[in-house]
């Protein structure tokens, strides 16, 4: 690959991978190296043991963890369109994921595009930019510990929401248990703090719509 050519797709958005793949030869009529799906609200993508890439095409998926020997299931990120998951290719865990909303995605094999992809110049460094996304969505959950739950719910909020010219607009699908789950607290907690938000005019209901309404700290203001 020629300099142009590594030039022009630094420069492609949304990311480096996603233009690779797109010039890589993988074989997507082999269900065993590729698969498109499509999942409704709050339906499980079951996957199997072996190591899988899964592109997020449209929608959001949480990605949950099961605790060793516990029941309880912690959330560990939320990956947004055009994010890439490598499931477990660089160590095994129970992971579970969960669609938000309509999600589309395309899964591959793992081994196979790293095989493909490692023929790249550059391929060390679009590595060292995927563990860093993941060591981003690591500190995200570790900071969130740190704040107040309203600050939880605030940052989740957002996160899950599509922003407007008036604040967030808050999708149905953003309730009580799944705000529990996502911030690590009670859903009588979750319950609280939302109404706290609304008796303090932050979230408000224009035209049936519940909206977070920007702060201070929001830009554009």
């Amino acid at each position: 690959m020629d300099f142009l050519a590594v030039h022009s797709l630094l420069l492609r958005e949304p990311n480096l991978l996603l233009p690779l793949l797109d010039l890589s030869n993988i074989n997507r009529r082999d269900s065993e190296l590729y698969q498109n799906k499509i999942l409704d609200n709050h339906q499980h993508l079951v996957l199997s043991d072996s190591g899988k890439l899964i592109h997020i095409v449209k929608g959001k998926l949480l990605q949950q963890i099961n605790n060793a020997g516990q029941k309880k299931q912690t959330v560990n990120a939320i990956w947004m369109e055009n994010d890439f998951i490598f499931h477990n290719v660089f160590h095994n865990d129970e992971y579970e994921y969960v669609a938000l909303g309509s999600v589309e995605l395309a899964v591959y094999d793992a081994k196979t595009v790293l095989q493909e992809l490692s023929q790249q110049p550059f391929f060390p460094d679009l590595l060292i930019d995927i563990l860093k996304r993941q060591e981003f969505h690591f500190y995200r959950y570790a900071h969130m510990l740190t704040q107040s739950t309203q600050e939880r719910v605030i940052d989740m909020i957002k996160l899950l929401s599509k922003k407007g010219d008036t604040g967030y607009h808050i999708p149905k699908m953003v309730n009580y248990l799944l705000l529990s789950k996502c911030c690590q607290i009670s859903p009588h907690t979750a319950k609280k703090v939302v109404s706290e938000l609304e008796l303090d005019g932050k979230i408000i209901v224009d035209r049936g719509q519940s909206i977070l309404v920007y702060d201070s700290d929001d830009s554009g203001l």
